[in-house]
């Protein structure tokens, strides 16, 4: 078996690191968009059977929400810990 000399090893470890960042990066955009695709189809469900027009959403609302996502979001990354 031959030797790599240190400054190689380093560049092809830091090359085989790189590949599951990308696909790290590439289902988490998959999976985000997909989900925000869902959860605008269903407002737009939801408001159309309901009445016609674009939703009434209160500001208080879109706080409570926004702090859950930001919730589930930590909890999503700190599984990486």
């Amino acid at each position: 078996m031959t030797q790599m000399d240190p400054v190689t090893q380093m560049e092809l470890t830091e090359v085989n690191d790189d590949g599951w960042k990308m696909k790290s990066y590439i289902i988490g955009g998959m999976v985000g968009a997909t989900v925000g695709m869902i959860t605008a189809v269903m407002l737009v469900r939801n408001s159309d059977q309901k009445h016609e027009g674009p939703p009434h959403i209160e500001v208080t609302e879109v706080l409570k929400l926004s702090i859950a996502a930001i919730g589930l979001v930590r909890g999503i990354a700190a599984l990486g810990d």
